[in-house]
């Protein structure tokens, strides 16, 4: 028996989940199952866009049919922990269910550009630490920010960012990434932010792979 309010359904992205009934704030609705691996192993060109960071150097290799939930900038689930999300406010059968894939990325050289369509879009998913200061604290005070991105590993990752700012400069010996390393995505373009090396355009994605976490 199937216990999950969702179901897949074909999506302008490739596919997405939809609510089957009605969800109440605060209600549990998925959770991503699936193997940890580490950075180097979510980099395989084969499953790399199943892949959700659950900590630092970790991801979750994520199963259908939780791996078809696509990215909002108004998103209707977060994160209860690194694996879990529940519902942010009421949800309505056939509404898609959705999240903001920047409140589990922190690899300082990866960024998508996002065509969610919310009233306040942001045009790009990137790091947590890159969201707008009002946003984070928002996101905080609703306790959906995973715990291993805590305040005190933003200011190591921006630490670490200039380190590697002054190690390009001759100044320095950091590498400039969070983790130490940076991940990229087949199809990726040079990005013009000097923050970010690669920006992926969804549409590059999901016609390459058919579906996008």
């Amino acid at each position: 028996m199937n216990d999950n309010p969702f179901i897949v359904r074909p999506h302008r992205f490739g596919r997405g989940l939809f609510a089957t009934r009605c969800i109440k704030f605060g209600g549990r609705v998925l959770c991503f199952r699936g193997p940890l691996i580490d950075f180097a192993r979510s980099r395989n060109p084969r499953f790399e866009c199943y892949c959700v960071q659950v900590g630092p150097n970790s991801y979750t290799l994520t199963w259908a049919p939780e791996r078809f939930i696509n990215h909002s900038c108004a998103p209707n689930l977060g994160f209860r922990d690194a694996r879990e999300l529940r519902a942010l406010r009421l949800i309505q059968p056939g509404d898609e269910l959705t999240f903001d894939y920047s409140t589990s990325m922190a690899e300082d050289a990866w960024t998508m550009e996002c065509q969610c369509g919310a009233p306040h879009c942001r045009h790009l998913i990137g790091d947590f630490v890159d969201l707008p200061g009002e946003i984070k604290a928002r996101y905080r005070e609703l306790g959906i920010v995973p715990e291993w991105l805590s305040e005190d590993f933003e200011r190591r990752q921006m630490a670490a960012r200039m380190g590697g700012l002054l190690s390009r400069h001759g100044l320095g010996d950091g590498n400039g990434n969070g983790n130490g390393h940076g991940k990229t995505v087949s199809g990726g373009v040079p990005s013009g932010n000097p923050r970010v090396r690669y920006v992926v355009r969804i549409k590059r994605t999901w016609k390459r792979t058919g579906e996008y976490i």
